[in-house]
């Protein structure tokens, strides 16, 4: 037997401006605790990737000496790590599997790009839920 429970858990299609799909992940946008878990994240940022600063670092995410590419993976791993667990998902490599997180996306990470999209839609999400649930609740309470 097996039953299908709306969990709250919707597709979100990463596209770039053309278009053109990078990935699709699965989260629940509408737990409340991913706000906690997001805030968290951007407040730790600087502190995740500042073993970056030890390295050079070309425009496309990679290293300019093979000797530093160890440590950017590292900090990638962990950064990718930390993305799956604030939006309680596993798929957080496949965004990066095409680009490098850490490449420069109009003078800043993409890392820093996509966690600001995934916030939106987090954010977005719970907008919509408050609505929807504050419709249903006003048949519930008496009209003051």
């Amino acid at each position: 037997m097996k039953r299908i429970i709306d969990d709250g858990t919707i597709e979100v299609k990463l596209e770039n401006k053309f278009g053109k799909q990078i990935c699709a992940v699965h989260i629940r946008p509408a737990d409340i605790s991913i706000i906690d878990r997001l805030n968290s994240l951007m407040d730790d940022f600087s502190d995740i990737v500042e073993p970056l600063k030890e390295c050079d670092i070309n425009a496309d995410g990679t290293a300019k000496f093979e000797s530093q590419w160890a440590a950017i993976k590292q900090v990638e791993a962990a950064l990718i790590e930390r993305i799956n667990t604030v939006f309680d998902m596993d798929e957080a490599a496949d965004i990066f599997a095409k680009r490098n997180a850490f490449s420069s996306v109009n003078g800043v990470f993409f890392a820093e790009s996509v966690i600001t999209a995934l916030g939106d839609v987090v954010k977005e999400a719970i907008e919509r839920e408050s609505r929807e649930s504050a419709e249903r609740m006003s048949k519930y309470l008496k009209d003051a």
